[in-house]
């Protein structure tokens, strides 16, 4: 009796398992409804916005006066002095300019406005006198507020883009202290729940005075790309507008807006914007209070080049009556990936500027995530029940069929109404139900033991160690796809130094060995994981499998104490009597992005790896070394996150086939004390004018300062050798008619 109950037990266990599965995915689609960690879900929403893009309007009153690479060679280098801002302010305004927003930040100090300048001076030449002169130029904030004071204006603060989660960090906004451009539409309610607006500085306040200091963040979805835009947030509980809608806001006349605030999202901080009425458009909100960005397939917002307005050369039609955004274009700032593409943040600010302005949006309101909840239940028992009762095949014919059913529905739903309505999870529900009734009646077993944990030992640094053997984190090998630092290392031995040990084969394994060793052991003690690869290669990863804030600056570190501990193999190598010379040449490519990491391997033969561009690209920089001189090479995203404490010199532009337009790669040459080095700095200064000099075709100005690089001990490497033979073909007419100054890889 008692193994028949036995029997019956382990004859339910598929079902109980299922339930289980399904409960978790209608847990998922509920509590996940609102956030922007579901890749799947967004990746459809942005395939049904390339099916049908935002319906056009008529003309657009938004226009952009973009600060592109022409408009900084014909009037100098970014960032310009803010008294140039104030010409193209006052250009606009006389031009007939319904209003104008900055879409730079001006929270920051502006660096060539006479006090900072004159602080610099004084801590540096210590010439009172010259300090003196400079405190009495008028002060280039004064300048841009006078200016600003003559249109109805907003300038920009709190420029910063980073993922947007469910844990953001949010302030209490007081909307008593909002002025007379926003009311709450609920006289019971004082506070809102607002998004953290990241200010560094205070604001000028000869700026605040003359002009709406507005918020330029934009916060992107996990995976990088912008969906969703606040709209009001909170500066130190102030409640500040979002560019776009101050835009948006002047567009209508500088109308006062109304929120509505969301009566069950209720936290300690306040309630959470439900819709906002701006002039006869009523947005409704999704949870958090974000508006999706709904983009046309063409945009119909208009720009024109930042040099065409200071020289009064532009179209006064385009800019009368529009509501101008001054900002960068991605030609010299970063950019913002968006469901149609990449998109200057000053153009995404402007075409949801437009898109408020006409009352265009997408919706995916709270009662979503329960309906989706709901259809996970229903389709999931409805697919027990049939994998149950009929054929496998039929079974799975039966859920690929209501699945596309699914599919359709959620389609029509967005073309006809603009509604997102996600069908993967149930549609997941019936297949989850299917299989894993008519699939056996066993589970898995738990792999997270300590046999498995052995075979990690010496990859892993010591905290992942620790939390294997106190198994607090079950979840720590499981693969993820996060942003990383990958190190590929390659230890080499010349030919001529093999042959000197051709009698001693074992002498070239125990020196590989040891150095290969010496290596493990200083990426395990900076915190990364290692993954041995064929020969004297092998990987690095920072980030993986524990999360590290800083991992780009802590490879860069890494790199530099790879290169001291071969540095150290060597002179080992020097002191010994039969290896005396002998020497271990390392190379390392350095690079940064999103990759799948986890273990990839069974028992003893596990390892912890990665995949994805990010490796590619730092294997491809490790094979440049030898070509260029330089030990570490690191590819542009590592420049940018680091080249603030680290010492770098570019190197080339390259041509890759896996590129869409040519790359950027640097050499990483020490740490900050040789970047504050007076040394540094004047290579530095040499080295970039030679390659812009030589990019830009001037040979001449490029082989002098070449000639001036030569005289620094630190130029005796390939690079500028290669840079010679490119200026002496650029002398003898090499240059094409198309060429940009980037070549192809030589290795």
């Amino acid at each position: 009796m008692a193994g028949h109950q036995q029997n019956k037990w382990f004859a339910s266990l598929p079902l109980i398992v299922v339930t289980l599965a399904l409960i978790i995915i209608a847990l998922n689609a509920l509590v996940g409804a609102q956030s922007g960690r579901a890749p799947l879900r967004e990746a459809l929403f942005d395939y049904y916005q390339r099916l049908k893009p935002a319906p056009a309007t008529a003309s657009s009153k938004i226009h952009v006066v973009t600060i592109d690479q022409e408009s900084v060679e014909k009037i100098g280098p970014w960032p310009w002095p803010r008294t140039y801002m104030a010409q193209i302010v006052e250009a606009l305004a006389r031009s007939g300019a319904r209003g104008v927003i900055i879409a730079e930040p001006v929270d920051v100090p502006d660096p060539l406005s006479p006090e900072t300048i004159g602080e610099f001076w004084l801590n540096g030449t210590q010439d009172q006198a010259l300090a003196d002169q400079l405190a009495l130029l008028p002060r280039t904030n004064e300048v841009l507020a006078r200016a600003l004071a003559n249109v109805p204006a907003g300038i920009g603060v709190a420029q910063e883009t980073f993922p947007l989660t469910t844990g953001i960090e949010r302030q209490r906004g007081d909307m008593q202290e909002t002025g007379d451009w926003v009311a709450l539409r609920d006289d019971d309610v004082r506070y809102l729940a607002l998004p953290s607006a990241r200010r560094r500085y205070a604001v000028d306040p000869a700026l605040s005075a003359a002009a709406t200091p507005v918020v330029l963040g934009l916060p992107t979805d996990p995976d990088g790309v912008l969906r969703r835009a606040f709209l009001v947030w909170a500066d130190r509980e102030t409640p500040r507008p979002a560019l776009a809608l101050q835009a948006a806001r002047l567009t209508l006349g500088g109308t006062k807006l109304e929120i509505v605030p969301e009566k069950v999202a209720v936290t300690d901080r306040g309630h959470t914007p439900a819709q906002i009425v701006l002039g006869d458009n009523t947005l409704a909100l999704e949870s958090g209070g974000t508006l999706r960005l709904y983009p046309q397939r063409r945009s119909r917002v208009g720009s024109t080049a930042a040099w065409k307005i200071l020289e009064g050369s532009a179209s006064a039609t385009a800019i009368s009556g529009a509501v101008v955004l001054i900002g960068q274009g991605t030609d010299i700032g970063p950019g913002v990936r968006t469901a149609r593409g990449p998109l200057a943040p000053v153009m995404a600010h402007a075409i949801l500027a437009d898109q408020l302005t006409n009352g265009v949006t997408l919706k995916r309101p709270l009662w979503i995530g329960y309906l989706e909840a709901v259809a996970v239940m229903l389709l999931g028992a409805g697919a027990i029940m049939a994998a149950q009762r009929v054929q496998f095949w039929r079974a799975v014919g039966f859920a690929a069929g209501a699945a596309l059913l699914l599919f359709v529905l959620s389609a029509t739903a967005f073309m006809a109404g603009g509604l997102l309505i996600n069908p993967i999870l149930p549609a997941l529900a019936m297949f989850v139900g299917i299989f894993s009734i008519a699939g056996g009646k066993s589970v898995g077993t738990v792999l997270l033991d300590d046999h498995v944990r052995s075979n990690f030992k010496g990859m892993l640094p010591e905290p992942a160690m620790r939390a294997l053997r106190q198994d607090k984190d079950r979840k720590l090998l499981d693969g993820d796809n996060r942003k990383i630092s990958v190190l590929a290392c390659e230890l080499r031995i010349t030919d001529e130094d093999l042959n000197a040990l051709a009698e001693n084969p074992d002498d070239v394994a125990r020196i590989m060995a040891a150095a290969s060793h010496n290596l493990r052991n200083t990426i395990i003690s900076i915190g990364g994981t290692v993954d041995q690869a064929e020969g004297g290669r092998l990987f690095a990863y920072l980030n993986a499998p524990l999360e590290t804030a800083d991992h780009v600056e802590k490879a860069c570190a890494a790199a530099l104490a790879m290169i001291e501990s071969m540095d150290r193999t060597n002179a080992e190598l020097s002191a010994a009597k039969r290896t005396r010379h002998i020497q271990v040449h390392l190379a390392i490519g350095v690079a940064t992005g999103r990759c799948h990491v986890g273990p990839m391997g069974h028992g003893r033969s596990n390892r912890y790896s990665a995949i994805g561009p990010a490796v590619d690209r730092a294997a491809f920089l490790r094979r440049q070394s030898e070509f260029y001189g330089p030990a570490i090479i690191c590819d542009d995203a590592v420049y940018r996150e680091s080249h603030h404490k680290y010492a770098f010199l570019e190197l080339d532009r390259l041509n890759t086939p896996h590129a869409e337009r040519p790359i950027n790669i640097h050499a990483l040459i020490g740490n900050p004390f040789i970047k504050s080095s007076k040394n540094f700095r004047e290579l530095e200064a040499a080295h970039r004018a030679m390659i812009q000099a030589y990019r830009a075709g001037d040979s001449e100005t490029a082989e002098r300062e070449l000639a001036t690089i030569r005289q620094f001990p630190a130029a005796k490497i390939a690079l500028f050798d290669v840079y010679a033979d490119r200026i002496a073909a650029l002398k003898d007419g090499a240059r094409t008619a198309n060429w940009d100054g980037a070549h192809e890889p030589a290795l």
